[in-house]
Formats: C-alpha cells, sequence, structure tokens
C-alpha cells in the first residue's frame, strides 16, 4: 500500500475490543487481520497501564500501544514516550486521597501498586479489576518506590470528593466515569496526548487516523482523530458528542465500523 493510503486506528480495550463476557469477538480478530493485510497501522489506545496489557491483545497484530491513558507510547515494542511520577509527587496526593476518604491505586508501565493501609471490603473489591489483569505485577505504595503514570480513584459514599477534587485538579487531568470513580493523569496528559506522539514520531498525518470507543476518558481521543467513532454501547455523553458511531461491541461494532469506513 502506498504510504499515503495507510491509515491509523486506534483502539480503545474495555467496551470496545473487549467484553468481560465475549472476551475478543471472531469479527474482532479477523477485522485487525483485515486492516493489517490492507497496508494500515491498528494501535490500542488504553486508560489501563502498560502493565494491564495482555500478550493475548498485543498479539492480534496491534503495532503499537498507546497506555496509561496517553502517558505511556510504543511503536513495535520500542518506547517512544513514558511520562512517569515518583513519591516526590506522589505523597501528597495519596495524603489528600487518604484524607478525603478516595480509595486510590497507582498504575506503571510495569506494577500496580495498591494502598497497604486500606483493608476495606469495599477496596478490596475495587481493586480486584487491576489485580486479575496485572498478572501479579503488584507493589505496596509503603516503600515510595513506586514509578506511576497514573492514579485510579474509588470514591466512596462518604468522600470528600469535591473538596479534592480542588486540589487535585492543580496537578492533574481528572477524568470521571458513570460509577462515580475517576483517574488522574498528570496535567496536560490524556489519550490524545499519547495519540500526537505516536504520529509526530511516525510522522504521520492526523487527517489519516481514526478511533475506536466507548467511556469518557475515550472522549479526547474521538474527537483529536479525524474520524472518532463511539460502541454502541458508549456512555450516554460519549454517544451525543461523537459524530461517528458504530453497532456495540457484542455486535462487532469494531468490524462493521471499519466496513462502513472502507478501511476492510
Amino acid at each position: 500500500m502506498d504510504e499515503i493510503d495507510r491509515k491509523i486506528i486506534f483502539f480503545d480495550i474495555d467496551g470496545t475490543l473487549y467484553d468481560n463476557e465475549l472476551g475478543v469477538t471472531e469479527l474482532t480478530k479477523q477485522a485487525i487481520r483485515e486492516l493489517i493485510e490492507r497496508g494500515h497501522i491498528p494501535v490500542i489506545c488504553t486508560g489501563r497501564a502498560r502493565v494491564m496489557v495482555p500478550d493475548y491483545l498485543t498479539g492480534l497484530g496491534f503495532s503499537g500501544v498507546v497506555a496509561g491513558a496517553g502517558t505511556y507510547v510504543e511503536y513495535q515494542g520500542e518506547v517512544l514516550h513514558n511520562k512517569v511520577m515518583g513519591p516526590e509527587s506522589g505523597e501528597e496526593t495519596i495524603a489528600l486521597l487518604r484524607e478525603t476518604g478516595i480509595h486510590f491505586i497507582l498504575e506503571g508501565p510495569e506494577f500496580i501498586y495498591f494502598d497497604n493501609e486500606d483493608c476495606s471490603e469495599e477496596y478490596l473489591e475495587s481493586i480486584e479489576f487491576s489485580k486479575r489483569y496485572s498478572n501479579g505485577r503488584t507493589r505496596t505504595v509503603e516503600k515510595k518506590d513506586y514509578i506511576m503514570n497514573k492514579f485510579t480513584c474509588f470514591p466512596s459514599a462518604d468522600s470528600s470528593v469535591d473538596m479534592a477534587a480542588q486540589k487535585l485538579k492543580e496537578k492533574y487531568h481528572l477524568i470521571y466515569h458513570i460509577d462515580g470513580n475517576f483517574e488522574m493523569t498528570p496535567k496536560g496528559y490524556d489519550k490524545s496526548t499519547g495519540i500526537r506522539i505516536f504520529l509526530d514520531n511516525l510522522k504521520a498525518d492526523r487527517e489519516d487516523t481514526y478511533a475506536f470507543g466507548d467511556s469518557t476518558n475515550d472522549m479526547e481521543m474521538l474527537s483529536y482523530v479525524q474520524y472518532g467513532i463511539a460502541m454502541g454501547n458508549s456512555y450516554p455523553e460519549v454517544l451525543k458528542a461523537a459524530k461517528y458511531k458504530t453497532l456495540s461491541i457484542k455486535e462487532d461494532g469494531i468490524y462493521y465500523g471499519l466496513k462502513k469506513f472502507g478501511l476492510i
């Protein structure tokens, strides 16, 4: 394929590529194969930290990974960008989150870090997803040796979220989810940041980009690329904001969305 015809397509994982019940559907796998056969570049673009992106997903043929909600970027196994934070900035934030009753985890490129002081049943339930997908690469924050890309926060009914947010937004970009949880990346970082870095390194044009997503942390990505496509199962605000839409993940929205745009 001529370079000028090559397109770059970014895919969110949860609720877009991957469903907790179905995994990755056969038609979605076929769609990725056909993209590659046609000379296009499929890229994972996820809020998950890199350590939580399993080989069975990257092994489908993805050339690149934008992880940690835009803080980490790699192409063909080479790390292009990795915005990390350590204890010098994290300890003050951890103290504030504990003070305001907000449960949290730290997500880094190599490890997920849990709060050793939080033994509540609510916290243990909230972190089950991260434990499941980090493949045992977990540590606690007590040694203060963490290297992270982002926080994920799980407020409870009595958490002082508004008070915390007023201080947190000075240093972080806050992304709220429909279930009340929120992510925090360093200010200036979201999925569109990672995409821009990826395109700059490939010397690729923004007009040759597509993206599929479903969640609030996908909104910057969907508005940044030339063709941002919301899955049919997207959050209501995502569907409202998206110019283009496809079927839900359980209806193979990726396959039919790529067909609609003539990419496969």
